[in-house]
C-alpha cells in the first residue's frame, strides 16, 4: 500500500480523481471491500457523487462512512459492548436530580442548589476530578488534612458528589 498525494487548486478535481480511483479499484476487485471515510455532513453527498459515477449507478462493495459511524462499525464487528455517553444537557440533568433528591447531604453548598450556574459548575468540578483522576479516597485525605475548615467540609461534600455520580 503507497501513498500518494493528489494536490490542486479549489475546483482542480481532486475529489472527483479520488472518487474515480475508488470506482475504478472497487470494479477491478469485486471481492474486496473499499471504504471513503468522509465527515458527518458529507456522508450523503459523496455517497450520491460517487453511485452517480459509478457505471453501474451501484456501490455493492464501496460504503461511505463519517469517523463515528466507522467506529461504531469496528466496534459492532469486534463485539464490543458501547456505552451510552451522557451529552453536557443529560449530564445537568442527572446531577441536578441527585443533589435535589438528597440537599441535605450537600452540606456547604446547601444554600447554592437553587442559584443559576451551580449545578454547571458542580458538573465541571466532578469531570475535571475524572479528568484529573481525583477519587473519593483522594478526598478523603484531603478531608483530613489540617487546613481551613470550610476547606475540609468542601472536601466532604465534593467527595459525596463524586461518590453519587459513580453511582449513576
Amino acid at each position: 500500500m503507497s501513498l500518494q498525494f493528489i494536490i490542486g487548486g479549489s475546483g482542480a478535481g481532486k475529489t472527483r480523481r479520488l472518487y474515480e480511483n475508488l470506482i475504478e479499484r472497487a470494479m477491478a476487485e469485486p471481492e474486496r471491500r473499499f471504504f471513503a471515510i468522509v465527515p458527518e455532513q458529507f456522508s450523503m453527498q459523496t455517497q450520491k457523487e460517487i453511485v452517480s459515477l459509478h457505471p453501474s449507478h451501484g456501490v455493492a462493495n464501496i460504503d461511505i462512512l463519517s469517523f463515528q459511524r466507522l467506529a461504531y462499525r469496528v466496534f459492532e464487528e469486534l463485539a464490543v459492548e458501547t456505552r451510552t455517553v451522557l451529552d453536557d444537557m443529560g449530564k445537568s440533568l442527572v446531577i441536578r436530580r441527585v443533589v435535589s433528591e438528597r440537599k441535605n447531604d450537600l452540606g456547604l453548598y446547601q444554600s447554592h442548589l437553587d442559584k443559576p450556574g451551580f449545578i454547571e459548575k458542580l458538573k465541571s468540578m466532578i469531570s475535571e476530578f475524572y479528568q484529573y483522576g481525583v477519587d473519593a479516597e483522594t478526598l478523603k485525605k484531603w478531608r483530613s488534612r489540617p487546613e481551613p475548615a470550610s476547606l475540609r467540609k468542601s472536601c466532604a461534600t465534593c467527595r459525596w458528589c463524586l461518590q453519587a455520580s459513580r453511582n449513576l
